[in-house]
């Protein structure tokens, strides 16, 4: 289902899903989100505060530090997104800077949780997070996994 996004003008990303899975006495929560890399180059330019309002200074480093941030940006915003879909707990109330995707020395990238989303995943008990990002030359996704202790 496509939807158009409230928060960033002109900008559209296409809902997955969100889902939960029981496992043993947990529960496995899944969320994924899918961006147009052109909708992120054009809100960019368009409007140049986007960029430090969404990413942080980290992130911004990693991606310019590419030939092409677009791609790296789509994947890191449609991680945010994805956040949001993991759990109802973070559909409001969470600013962009309260996630945050770093790599590792490997180039792995792993989420990190600041202020409200930390606070609110302690208190639903959701760890063991873990991310997976792509992209091809028009889109980017994310998938992240968690586990909610039953």
């Amino acid at each position: 289902m496509a939807l158009e996004s409230s928060k960033v003008p002109g900008l559209r990303y296409i809902q997955i899903f969100c889902m939960a899975c029981a496992v043993g006495g947990d529960y496995m929560l899944i969320g994924i989100d899918m961006v147009d890399i052109a909708r992120i180059r054009s809100v960019a330019i368009r409007v140049p505060r986007f960029l430090k309002r969404v990413f942080t200074e980290q992130e911004l480093a990693y991606c310019f530090s590419k030939n092409d941030p677009y791609p790296s940006l789509a994947a890191r915003f449609a991680v945010r997104e994805a956040v949001r879909k993991l759990d109802a707990v973070f559909v409001e109330g969470i600013s962009f800077h309260d996630t945050e995707v770093l790599s590792d020395s490997k180039g792995k990238p792993y989420l990190i949780l600041h202020n409200a989303a930390l606070h609110r995943a302690g208190e639903a008990g959701i760890s063991d997070w873990s991310i997976s990002l792509s992209h091809n030359r028009e889109q980017a996704i994310a998938v992240i996994i968690a586990k909610r202790g039953g």
